[in-house]
């Protein structure tokens, strides 16, 4: 019944007039609830329908040419949760045109304009002769077959006037003049500004031409023989590809004797760089006191760090990483306390053998003198200059800091790199947050940078070859 009154009130044209308050939609004594549900079917055999709610629907056909913005805006005002589908629209709004515009199926046959409008199919030009021969149902379908066809000639007609409509607003648009000049003056003064820009080009590229500029033999010839002193003070340039060209009087002596002087040079030096380095293996190393020791490793203490304390012993000596929370968890669950020192091999190829490390989080309290600060290898950075603070010395500065030990920053794979950290030497590292087949990649490229360093800058802290 309500799908009924809101076709009564669109073929009455009496939308506009239909006030939407509280949900309800009122027309003088009759009110019908915005926020019943009803389902619209069309086709030849229904099998086309949409469901909405009639506030959706009275909101939409009140203004079939409104845009889909203002429709979504007016839902938004009246507080439909359900707005008609783009796929839809078209559906609802020819469901109620056609009542609005068409007539009553009974006479839609009998309309001499539609007739005219439309080529007559071949069963329309049978005659019915022999009609009264066949029984009375076969009629019926023919009658609701006929019925069909043109319903669905008229809402042909009635979707094809919508474009013209739309064209007719469009070529009816007005230009606004102000706007007009507006961007004429716009396109004007870029026209100007290029202009001035190219014929300010057009002086530079004629300023700094070659031409008129000209200097023949000839005239330098005229040149020196009227100003014979002009050519005193000049010294002759030449590169290196000039002086191997031996032209006639030429003597390439000098140079072979600067070649010969310059590489008995380079000889006597690698003979002296040989020998110095010859006595220094033989020699007791510069920093006895360093032999024997364990390397440290200092840790980040933030919370916001992804390797800490909690977790650093399974990621250096291991090669796993597990997240801060699941290690804590565990921890508390067996009530260990974190591992701060494991043994590494080293590799082969840097002489072998085994190297106990340390971890720490704490150094100032740990490390009193300078000798055990040298004992530290590398520090893993948190990115904030506030880890080394009351470090002592050139350690409490970043930038000496890391001229003197091996930094290394680990970060979670999408996280911001800390500006701070840009200005420092630290080697970065990525640690993916699902794939942990991959934390292996991240482990082999501290250990490489760090053995690497420790060959070049702690060498004493290596396994020491047996004298």
């Amino acid at each position: 019944m309500s799908v009924e009154t809101l076709q009564q009130w669109a073929s009455a044209r009496k939308l506009q007039e239909v006030e939407f308050v509280d949900g309800n939609l009122k027309l003088g004594d009759e009110t019908l609830s915005g926020n019943e549900m009803v389902t619209l079917t069309t086709g030849d055999n229904n099998n086309s329908s949409c469901q909405y709610t009639l506030g959706s629907i009275f909101l939409q056909i009140k203004d079939p040419e409104q845009s889909l913005m203002v429709y979504r805006k007016a839902c938004k005002t009246y507080g439909v949760n359900d707005p008609i589908k783009a796929s839809d629209k078209q559906m609802v709004i020819s469901y109620f045109t056609a009542s609005e515009e068409a007539a009553p199926e009974e006479t839609a046959v009998e309309q001499p304009v539609a007739d005219a409008a439309v080529p007559p199919s071949t069963e329309d030009k049978k005659e019915p002769t022999s009609v009264e021969k066949r029984p009375h149902h076969h009629d019926k379908k023919r009658d609701r077959h006929h019925e069909s066809k043109h319903r669905e000639k008229d809402r042909k007609r009635s979707r094809s006037k919508e474009p013209e409509k739309q064209k007719e607003k469009k070529a009816h648009k007005t230009i606004d003049p102000d706007k007009l000049f507006s961007n004429l003056s716009v396109v004007v003064g870029k026209r100007e500004i290029k202009a001035k820009r190219d014929a300010e080009q057009a002086k530079l590229h004629a300023a700094l031409s070659t031409e008129g500029f000209h200097v023949t033999p000839e005239e330098i010839a005229k040149y020196k023989a009227e100003n014979p002193n002009s050519m005193v003070h000049e010294i002759p340039v030449g590169d290196s590809s000039s002086i191997l060209k031996a032209g006639a009087g030429k003597d390439l002596k000098r140079i072979l004797t600067l070649y010969n002087e310059t590489m008995s040079t380079k000889q006597s030096n690698s003979k002296k760089s040989s020998s110095s380095s010859g006595t220094a293996l033989q020699s007791p190393a510069k920093r006895a006191y360093l032999i024997g020791k364990r390397p440290i490793i200092i840790l980040p203490k933030g919370m916001t760090a992804p390797i800490t304390m909690v977790n650093a012993y399974d990621f250096f000596a291991e090669s796993k990483f597990v997240p801060r929370d699941k290690m804590q968890q565990l921890l508390r669950t067996t009530g260990q306390q974190p591992k701060t020192v494991f043994v590494r091999s080293v590799n082969a190829r840097l002489g072998g053998g085994k190297v106990e490390y340390e971890l720490m989080d704490n150094p100032k309290s740990k490390l009193h003198s300078s000798k055990d600060w040298e004992r530290v290898v590398a520090v893993i950075a948190l990115g904030q200059s506030w880890q080394m603070k009351d470090w002592p010395g050139p350690y409490g500065n970043p930038v000496e800091l890391f001229g003197r030990t091996f930094g290394f920053y680990v970060g979670m794979e999408g996280d911001k790199i800390p500006t701070e950290l840009q200005g420092w030497s630290v080697k970065q590292a990525r640690l993916n947050r699902d794939k942990r087949g991959l934390d292996s990649v991240t482990y082999a490229s501290f250990w490489n940078g760090l053995d690497e360093w420790m060959t070049i800058h702690r060498p004493e802290l290596l396994p020491q070859p047996e004298v």
